[in-house]
């Protein structure tokens, strides 16, 4: 098992080998074995309520099966000090991105961090995960100091906020628990480089840096937004686990996968295509699961992640590594989905770490009931921010509107528009909607009182007769309030010609 930990972080694929620790399983308390399977059903029984039921069925049980192997990892392996394998593999993941970014010609003032087959978020998780290993497992400064150092660094020019965050607030969590005064110098002086780099990093001009100084969420709310029409369209059992993405992909895209070393991306194998890109995700906990499997599914993962929070605490041997990883990742749930699993490492540790903890679950009570109700609203923030989302029609500010109405294919239809609005920063976003809503483009402009720019919006439209085209005016910077500026919308008839 430490060879699997060791290899994880750097090779991901092996992660499936955690269902031969199913049989561990049988060590844990009453008390978890049942919300073990209370939270099994509750992915399995809103499959039958999804589009495609058997499809559903399968998909979610090989996911339950996966969380449930990776739990049992966590029952064998049983206090968190024996994660210390992991400073090997997180150590080989920050040396392959310092490196390939060395080798590729990194520009430190315009670029993110960049490895073969990770994003810059990973790699901030890969930052965040290696500093909570330098400060909170047992050892020498000799390899404690090097992978804090790198890890600070990483996670700085990564340029992502979520994993910042999530390094905080898992530090924080961390600390609390130990009360040490070593420690709390160390977490002190970790935030103090942390800041310090921020700093320096900033004033030089590295954009990366920069970015981390920035509240947008990068486009997040249009996802929360259509993921939100998907809810609606979908409110018993959602589309099924892994089948998200195919309600978000724009009509008529390609499934690809990493670019090649020319930078070509390459088509996805059948068996992916068919999927509908799994890799598209809501970036939001709650509204991954409600899209998924419905309101009940969403029970059942609450109700688990509360009963590992109170076995956590429950825990005579209070683990601050422990308490940072499953903080610092629940934190990172907000916008974006870090407990996904099949994942690049990190969901599959928050799971190990969970099942060690639930090996100390005794009994839940109200108490428990209020920390799954303060985690579920705290996860649940872009839902609040949806709820009054506004659609009422601008067309006040449109000053010129070319949205054919007619057309005889569903390939590449285009939209002019012209907004007469206030001065200022804007977005405008074009979607086609049926039972729910797919974003097909989203452009930024400048406004102007007097007409700014005649703005082309372009891309496939759902194959069939009749659907409903939204367009919707945004404000420049994204955040976790949903309503748009306004909304225009009109009926699309597709005419087939006749053979």
């Amino acid at each position: 098992m430490a060879t699997w930990l060791a290899l994880l972080p750097p090779l991901y694929v092996i992660s499936p080998l955690a269902l031969l620790a199913l049989p561990h399983l049988r060590k844990l308390p009453k008390s978890a074995l049942y919300m073990l399977g209370f939270y099994a059903v509750s992915q399995q029984l809103p499959a039958l309520f999804t589009p495609e039921p058997f499809l559903a069925g399968i998909l979610a049980a090989l996911r339950t099966l996966l969380v449930l192997g990776l739990i049992g990892v966590g029952v064998a392996l049983g206090e968190s000090r024996r994660l210390w394998p992991l400073i090997l593999g997180i150590g080989a993941v920050l040396l392959t991105a310092l490196g390939y970014s060395a080798m590729s010609g990194f520009d430190f003032l315009i670029s993110r961090l960049a490895h073969p087959y990770m994003t810059p978020i990973t790699l901030g998780l890969a930052g965040a995960f290696g500093l909570w290993l330098a400060l909170f497992l047992p050892g020498k400064l000799l390899w404690r100091l090097p992978l804090g150092f790198g890890a600070l660094v990483v996670l700085l020019l990564s340029g992502s906020r979520g994993p910042l965050a999530a390094a905080l607030i898992g530090s924080a969590a961390g600390l609390l628990v130990i009360r040490g005064r070593r420690t709390a110098v160390a977490v002190a002086l970790g935030a103090g480089l942390l800041l310090g780099g921020f700093y320096v990093g900033d004033r030089l001009g590295f954009s990366a840096v920069s970015r981390l100084g920035t509240a947008d969420t990068t486009g997040r709310d249009i996802v929360w937004s259509d993921t939100l029409s998907i809810i609606q369209a979908y409110p018993s059992g959602g589309v099924g686990s892994y089948r998200l993405g195919q309600y978000l992909a724009p009509p008529g895209d390609s499934c690809t996968l990493f670019p090649d070393a020319e930078g070509a991306a390459q088509a996805c194998p059948e068996w992916i295509a068919k999927l509908g890109s799994p890799w598209l995700i809501a970036h939001n906990v709650s509204l991954q699961q409600l899209a998924e499997t419905g309101p009940l599914g969403l029970l059942g993962l609450f109700a688990l992640l509360t009963a590992g929070m109170v076995a956590a605490w429950q825990n005579p041997k209070r683990s601050a590594l422990a308490w940072a990883i499953l903080a610092g990742l629940l934190v990172a749930t907000i916008n974006d989905n870090t407990l996904l699993v099949p994942s690049p490492f990190f969901a599959e540790l928050f799971w190990v770490v969970l099942g060690m903890q639930l090996v100390y679950l005794r009994e839940l009570n109200l108490a428990s009931g209020l920390v799954g109700a303060g985690l579920a609203l705290t996860l649940s923030l872009p839902i609040g921010g949806g709820v009054l989302r506004r659609t009422e029609a601008f067309d006040g500010s449109i000053s010129f509107l070319n949205a054919p109405t007619r057309v005889k294919s569903a390939k590449d239809y285009m939209v002019h528009v012209q907004f007469s609005v206030p001065p200022g920063e804007y977005r405008v976003s074009l979607s086609t909607c049926s039972q729910s809503c797919q974003t097909i483009q989203t452009l930024k402009f400048n406004g102007a009182e007097n007409n700014g720019p005649i703005l082309t919006l372009r891309g496939d439209v759902l194959s069939r007769p009749k659907q409903r085209l939204e367009l919707r005016l945004l404000s420049g910077g994204s955040s976790l309030a949903l309503q748009p500026l306004g909304v225009k919308t009109w009926e699309l008839e597709t005419i087939v010609a006749e053979p």
